[in-house]
């Protein structure tokens, strides 16, 4: 079973963000999907998988975080091909309108001749022809993300402010987009509330994070959820078996990880295998999912 994992579909092609599918690329993606694999909702391809049912060539679509443009963009077109998707809810996104990580991707957008660094304790960049913006933002991005949740706000905050004007855009879902995506079908899973990595916590931060995150969906919802994501999804780096646990406890029926590969039934339940489509040719997508099949 392939699980492939997205974070936003962009109504235009954006150079800060190479690495997400606009709306042509991603029609064309899930019509490859659609010729050549039975795409089916995660909770159901993994029930089937556990009862040995499911059918060759599974797959499933997924997105992290809950951005606005998994309903503007990405459902319609996943609709007039008889799909669904899981959408991964970090809450505080959801009520802030943008994650971290985000502001610091608009607030290198909005820098004009100079990218002002020093908040992040680096010397100032002057901007020219010759600075790949996006990878100004992997840098930061990487040098921020380990940080402690508040610090990393706080950070990511003040970065935008000495760089870009106005207020923050809201990029992640409203609570009424949240409700059409569960009425319309798809599947909305829990992400943890602040997305945090949760080996970086104790015990019982990362503990309230997953049961939270699960009970503000119930709430948002009228069911509990049943798919939970790891923030960032590395086993072992990211978190480990304790969180594994506390996954199972809190009451979901599977979770993701980004360890690549494809499920099996050999494979937990609860660190289930995803692929990243970072190859965004249509001529290579076809070759790269018979790949990560041949290598399960």
């Amino acid at each position: 079973m392939l699980i492939l994992t997205y974070h936003r579909v962009l109504a235009q092609p954006d150079p800060l963000l190479p690495d997400e599918p606009d709306a042509e690329t991603f029609a064309v993606q899930m019509d490859v999907l659609r010729t050549y694999c039975n795409v089916l909702p995660l909770p159901e391809a993994v029930a089937r998988l556990k009862s040995g049912s499911l059918p060759s060539r599974a797959a499933c679509i997924t997105f992290d975080d809950g951005y606005a443009n998994n309903v503007e963009v990405a459902m319609p077109i996943l609709e007039q091909r008889g799909m669904t998707a899981t959408v991964f809810i970090a809450v505080e996104a959801i009520r802030c309108g943008i994650m971290w990580n985000d502001l610091v991707i608009e607030g290198v957008r909005g820098a004009h001749d100079t990218l002002r660094l020093s908040v992040v304790g680096a010397p100032d960049r002057e901007l020219d022809d010759s600075v790949d913006r996006s990878a100004c933002i992997g840098e930061l991005l990487n040098q921020l993300k380990y940080l402690p949740l508040e610090r990393r706000w706080e950070l990511a905050m003040s970065f935008f402010g000495e760089n870009a004007r106005g207020e923050p855009p809201r990029l992640m879902l409203r609570d009424s987009q949240l409700a059409e995506l569960a009425s319309r079908g798809h599947d909305v899973g829990a992400h943890t509330i602040r997305h945090p990595i949760l080996r970086e916590l104790t015990p019982e931060r990362a503990r309230t994070e997953i049961s939270e995150s699960s009970l503000w969906l119930r709430s948002a919802l009228g069911v509990p959820p049943k798919s939970f994501a790891y923030p960032n999804g590395r086993p072992g780096r990211d978190y480990d078996a304790a969180h594994v646990a506390m996954v199972r406890e809190a009451g979901f029926e599977l979770a993701v990880s980004i360890a690549w590969g494809c499920a099996t039934r050999r494979s937990d339940v609860f660190q289930l295998p995803r692929c990243t489509p970072w190859e965004l040719s249509t001529r290579s997508f076809p070759v790269r999912l018979a790949r990560n099949y041949l290598a399960a």
